[in-house]
């Protein structure tokens, strides 16, 4: 179930000025919790297994990144570095000293663009924010630790333009509020 909360965009010189747009409350799950997560998915694999694997995954990705591959990873996509460059007017002119910083990139697979991970979604209005950060949910004013999503705080790096705050490169969806980038795929 992905929860969001309504804002309203309330600087006159924005786009939208005045309307109402939805934003995403994610909660982060650290590391340890989604190895512990992925074993009690009927996994034959042990936790620590899974540790070693992810760690060894994530370091050989950083050094395939960094010989100049991309690297497919099954279904969710292709990792590949992006360049951000100041521009010349000749060729000759450009040299290393012109790469000003890199990006990773991610092109999303098919079952991870936004059209069917929209297809797929549930969504549930989370209302207002209790006082340690945790979600109320609207319909039975409860806080969040009296259910199975237990510690979930609006920990979520949507500006107040409605920009998810990644940079995860092409395919990475997008959000329909104002400044929103990105495509449906």
């Amino acid at each position: 179930m992905i929860k969001y909360k309504k804002y309203q965009v309330k600087s006159p010189k924005a786009l939208g000025y005045g309307k109402w747009y939805g934003r995403a409350v994610r909660e982060l799950m650290e590391f340890d919790d989604f190895i512990e997560h992925m074993a009690k998915h009927h996994c034959v694999f042990s936790e620590g297994t899974i540790r070693g694997v992810l760690i060894e995954m994530e370091m050989c990705l950083r050094e395939l990144l960094l010989e100049g591959k991309a690297v497919r990873l099954d279904d969710l996509g292709i990792f590949a570095i992006g360049l951000h460059t100041d521009g010349k007017d000749k060729s000759e002119d450009f040299t290393t000293q012109d790469i000003k910083g890199v990006s990773l990139n991610l092109y999303l697979g098919k079952r991870f663009r936004a059209r069917q991970l929209l297809a797929d979604a549930k969504f549930k209005e989370a209302d207002k924010y209790a006082g340690d950060g945790n979600w109320v949910d609207p319909e039975n004013g409860e806080n969040a630790a009296s259910d199975d999503n237990s510690g979930e705080s609006p920990a979520n790096g949507d500006s107040a333009t409605g920009n998810d705050n990644t940079d995860s490169g092409a395919n990475n969806g997008g959000g329909s509020g104002p400044g929103s980038s990105g495509s449906m795929n």
